[in-house]
């Protein structure tokens, strides 16, 4: 069965670091790995980002290669690509990473000197720490 593994959770949570992590050190060396972000970043119009996304998943679907994937819910992949993940039989991993928001913090201050990564005020932070609950969790459906 293939997978697809998708990395959620608050900006700073380390999502883009285990993914950047992940593709680095090639421990998953036959996976593909589509980095949302960086698109979202070089394509400004998000609906062009979005169609472009869905038309490389759908790609690495019909060559049956397991796929790493951040910023996306599995809702939303299911609205788009349930073909897809019926026809080729793929298994939807979702990762739920948390972070509170004192190390979110300390993380985005990090970030502002990171130059692939962006960064968020402490207001900004706050705001979105209100907005989602976060728990780590690991949800394996098919």
């Amino acid at each position: 069965m293939n997978k697809l593994v998708i990395l959620r959770g608050k900006p700073t949570s380390g999502k883009t670091t285990a993914f950047h992590t992940l593709k680095k050190k090639r421990v998953l060396k036959d996976w593909e790995f589509i980095d949302l972000s960086a698109m979202k970043n070089r394509i400004k119009d998000k609906e062009k980002a979005k169609r472009k996304l869905f038309e490389l998943l759908k790609i690495s679907m019909r060559a049956e290669k397991d796929i790493l994937i951040e910023e996306m819910s599995e809702k939303t992949a299911r609205k788009y690509i349930s073909y897809y993940i019926r026809k080729y039989n793929y298994k939807i991993i979702t990762f739920q990473f948390e972070v509170n928001l004192k190390e979110a913090h300390k993380r985005n201050i990090q970030r502002a000197k990171d130059k692939w990564h962006s960064h968020m005020t402490k207001k900004e932070l706050e705001d979105f720490s209100e907005i989602f609950t976060f728990k780590i969790k690991v949800q394996f459906r098919s």
